[in-house]
Order: C-alpha cells, then structure tokens, then sequence
C-alpha cells in the first residue's frame, strides 16, 4: 500500500452475500482473505440475503402494512397485543448452526485462529418501521425487542465472547435522520420516524438495546444507507451526517459497552475530497473506522477513493464495501476480494 496511505491492513465484511451458504462463504473469504479479517460473518445466505424480509413471518398479519401483503382486515378492535403475538426471530438458530460450521472450519486450519465469529443483526426500530403500519409501531417495537434480546442472549450463551462480535445494521435509523432534515422524500411514509425528537430517540433505542451485549463481545455498527438495485436510498451528500452519528452513538454507548468499530458507506462516485472532509471531526475514541471504499469491478476507483479519504481522515481507516453483498452476484464477490487483496498488497 501506498506509504502516504492511511489504511490498515484489516478488512470488514458488511454481511450478506449470494453464496448458497455459510461453509461456502466463511471458506471462501478465509482463503482470500484470511490474515485481513479480524471477524468473519456467515453470509447470511439463503432466505436472509436479503436483509430484514424473512422477519416478515415474525409479525402479526394484520399489523403488516398493505404494500408486504398485510390483512387489516383481520384486526380486531382493541385487542392488546402480546410477546405470545411476536413469534421467536431466529437469528440465534442461525447463528449458532453457522457458528458450528465457522468452528469447524477453524480446527481444520482453515479460518485463522484469532478471527471471531460475525453476527450481522437489525434493530427492532429497523424492524418493525419495514413491516408494522404506523399506528402499532411502538406497540410492536417493544415486543419484537424482548424477542431480540432473548436471541442475542442465546448466542451468547453458546459462542464464547472472546470469539464473537455483533453488528448492528442502522439503515432505517440513517433514512429517518435524511427524511428529517429533508434530504430523502418520502411520500409513502416507509421512512418517516414515529417518533421525536428522532436523534434522541434513535441513540436512546441503541443504547437500550447494547445493554444486552456481554462484556468481552466486540461491538460494532453499519450506518447503512441501503442497497436498492444496487444504489443507496438517498446518497449521502458528505461524510457529514455519518460522522455525526458515529460520534453520538460512541458517546451514548461508551458508557455500557465498549464500541470495536463504525463502518461508513461511500458511493462508488465519490473519490473528491469533499465527501471524506466532515471526518476531520471524527471523534470515537478507540472505535476503528471502516470505510466502504471498495467497489466489485472497479480497482482503479478504489485506490482513488482510498487516496482522497486518506488525505483527509485524521485516523486510519480499515477496508470495506459500502454495503452487503446479497444482492450482489458471486462474480462480484469474486471481484471485491480480488480487489482487496490487491490493494492490501500495494
């Protein structure tokens, strides 16, 4: 890498991917890439590569908005809801039967001793703002969060925290703070916040739910700007509201739990240095940044985009793509990680 270079050699895999499942993936990025990942995920292959949509099953019919098949007509008035209505999310089996292919795949040499296990996971906010309509958002939240625990708490209790880290994925929290200060249009209110003030309430919801996090498990967080067809649902106009928000949860999650790592999106147009400005006000402490600089097919622009935010990011950055790659192609895949090792190399 070049020597002016702010990068360091470690690299962060967002999460999804289009393998067709978690000893495909977890191999395949291990002997590529191996020695640059401190934390591997599983993939999130099949029914969950696409993010959130298989939680649809988890919540009551007639609270599913219309446009995700919803039935408001089998509603009955006045009924209050329960965790008995919210069934379990499932994120434990599925990490815990990827976590025995991940160990696996760690005695047999495979994936490098020191790298822990990824658990890639929504927020309730995310959640239920998908699927709830908005006048039981609040109700649902609270329950679809107890569930939430419960599966963090069980993946706890079977991976040893020396050998896991959880991710948070904030897409929804992002796109309520764009819509909010006017920036993303949203007509059909599948953004919109149901509550306020919405950076308070959002960065009380995150801390709330860290709480849950066992000490000695890595924390780390995906300020997500989604990918729809490949593109972000409004493009961020700077690093500006990213790096605001990496400093607010930092500062509000400190206090209950350590924060391993921020990772930022960067569209695959923006190697100016104008967009990497705002980090000069970078302020998470300990916290290691991950840039998703990394576009498939396009080298070229990846070393530009490493140049402009190196000259401008007043800490090293480690590598990433800007988003998940389950709507990706295994062919792009291929790409990123050939790209990777090639700019890791120098």
């Amino acid at each position: 890498m070049p020597t002016d270079s702010k990068m360091t050699p470690e690299l962060l895999l967002i999460g999804s991917s289009p393998f067709n499942s978690a000893q495909q993936f977890i191999s395949t990025a291990a002997q590529n890439l191996g020695p640059h990942l401190p934390r591997i995920p599983d993939g999130e292959t099949s029914e969950r590569s696409n993010f959130i949509a298989w939680q649809h099953s988890r919540l009551p019919i007639e609270l599913i908005q219309p446009r995700w098949g919803g039935q408001p007509s089998l509603r009955t008035s006045g009924k209050a809801y329960t965790l008995a209505n919210i069934n379990p999310v499932g994120y434990d089996h599925e990490a815990l039967a990827s976590y025995a292919t991940f160990r696996a795949l760690k005695a047999s040499g495979v994936v490098p001793p020191a790298t822990r296990f990824q658990v890639c996971l929504p927020t309730p906010l995310g959640v239920v703002r998908g699927f709830i309509v908005t006048e039981f958002c609040s109700t649902v939240e609270r329950l679809y969060e107890e569930r939430l625990v419960d599966a963090i708490q069980r993946i706890q209790e079977r991976i040893p925290a020396s050998e896991l880290s959880i991710q948070f994925d904030l897409p929804f929290e992002m796109a309520m703070l764009e819509v909010d200060r006017g920036r993303l249009q949203d007509p059909d209110s599948y953004w919109e916040a149901y509550f306020s003030p919405v950076k308070r309430e959002i960065l009380e919801r995150i801390a709330r739910l860290v709480r849950c996090i066992k000490p000695g498990v890595e924390l780390g967080f995906h300020l997500c700007y989604g990918n729809f067809a490949h593109a972000h649902f409004v493009e961020p106009a700077s690093t500006d509201m990213l790096v605001e928000m990496a400093n607010e949860i930092v500062k509000a999650v400190s206090p209950i739990h350590q924060v391993k790592y921020v990772h930022m999106p960067v569209p695959k147009d923006r190697d100016d240095e104008e967009y990497f400005e705002p980090l000069r006000g970078l302020a998470i402490g300990d916290a290691q940044l991950f840039l998703g600089l990394i576009h498939s097919n396009d080298e070229a622009g990846t070393r530009r985009r490493i140049e402009a935010a190196s000259s401008t990011c007043p800490v090293m950055f480690g590598l990433a793509t800007e988003c998940g790659l389950g709507r990706a192609t295994v062919q792009d895949v291929d790409s990123v990680f050939e790209i990777a090792a090639a700019v890791l190399k120098g």
